[in-house]
């Protein structure tokens, strides 16, 4: 008994707990710029912060009714180099092709946009991006 407690235990403090939500929206074209602010999640494939970061603080503004058309959430892969996308200058990139331009290194890392594609905040682990968290708690 006393296993299966530390077990669940471990679980729980375990990055990957939680996880099983599967990506965000992958863009397609960001260069309409529909909503005021644009948050990217660059992740890595099987990045258990990944999972946590887009359960615990992404997941919410993408199906919050209150986020609808104010707030847009992507993810991208960064080393993806297959899916293209249009990002807000009208260039195609893939996530590995836009990743050294942002100085994207770490993941996860998660980037806040303008519409019209001007950072608001650099690149940032997604627990210390002061963009980023004003966003979470935007009223």
């Amino acid at each position: 008994m006393k296993a299966i407690w530390l077990f669940v235990l471990f679980a729980w403090f375990s990055p990957a707990f939680g996880a099983g939500g599967g990506s965000l929206s992958f863009p397609s074209n960001l260069q309409h710029g529909q909503a005021p602010a644009v948050v990217v999640l660059f992740s890595l494939p099987d990045c258990a912060y990944c999972e946590k970061v887009r359960q615990q603080s992404l997941r919410h503004i993408h199906t919050d009714p209150d986020y609808k058309g104010r707030v847009f959430v992507y993810e991208i892969d960064f080393s993806d180099s297959k899916r293209s996308f249009i990002w807000f200058d009208g260039n195609s990139y893939t996530g590995k092709s836009l990743a050294g331009p942002l100085n994207v290194k770490f993941s996860p890392t998660v980037m806040v946009f303008s519409a019209k594609g001007t950072e608001l905040e650099s690149p940032c682990w997604a627990p210390v991006c002061q963009s980023f968290m004003a966003l979470i708690w935007m009223n």
